[in-house]
């Protein structure tokens, strides 16, 4: 049975980490498309309804996530078993998929936010509120689209900052629209607070542990799902 999987992730770097990690485990680069929102739920959204309506059999979040969860370290992987949102968003990832995964990765609730999560504080607030483990920005709007068209959905997550990381300005608009990272503002904003490079430099780290963990184990999580899928 021929068909691919929709994967939408947030940002350039996480998509060249899953393509690596698919090379690696020797995937059929026709069984996935992936597509990169820029960390935006909307766009996420709008990219999974294009995949879905071009044959996608399945829909996969990937990429990086915030820990809400203090017992997540920075490192590891997660399988999002359900998405929730600040606006009632609860869509549960598929059971098949679910059971695919491999046992050793934990399998958390992903908060879906509009906003970034810069804080130590608000990272506690919204672990106590609404029972989420992790959080990103793109989960909820690719969870949304695949559960109108009534496609199977899950996520696959690396943890990058822990719940105890506050996010340094000079990384809230590092983001493009296109999934790259703006490198003249980081440096714009730590020569204005210079104490934020090593703030900058300590993210990076937990994000490329975090980006190896994805290039290591993404490729051998999404064989399982092609097998239950049967593509």
């Amino acid at each position: 049975m021929s068909g691919f999987i929709a994967v939408i992730c947030g940002l350039k770097s996480e998509a060249a980490a899953i393509r690596s990690s698919l090379s690696a485990a020797g995937v059929d680069a026709e069984t996935a498309r992936i597509a990169v929102s820029g960390a935006n739920a909307a766009r996420a959204e709008d990219l999974t309804e294009g995949l879905i309506a071009a044959g996608a059999r399945a829909v996969v979040s990937a990429g990086l996530c915030g820990g809400l969860d203090p017992d997540l370290k920075s490192g590891d992987l997660i399988i999002g078993e359900r998405v929730v949102s600040a606006s009632g968003d609860v869509i549960l990832s598929d059971r098949k998929l679910l059971a695919a995964a491999p046992q050793a990765a934990r399998q958390v609730a992903i908060f879906g936010s509009d906003d970034i999560i810069d804080s130590a504080e608000m990272k506690s607030r919204i672990f106590g509120r609404y029972a989420s483990q992790t959080v990103d920005m793109e989960s909820h709007g690719a969870a949304r689209a695949a559960s109108r068209a009534g496609a199977p959905f899950i996520a696959i997550r690396a943890v990058a900052d822990s719940a105890s990381r506050a996010l340094p300005k000079a990384a809230l608009g590092a983001v493009t629209e296109t999934g790259g990272v703006n490198v003249m503002s980081v440096l714009i904003e730590c020569m204005k607070a210079p104490q934020q490079f090593e703030q900058i430099a300590m993210l990076g780290r937990e994000s490329g542990a975090a980006t190896e963990t994805l290039r290591r184990d993404f490729g051998d999580v999404f064989r399982r799902l092609l097998l239950a899928l049967d593509l």
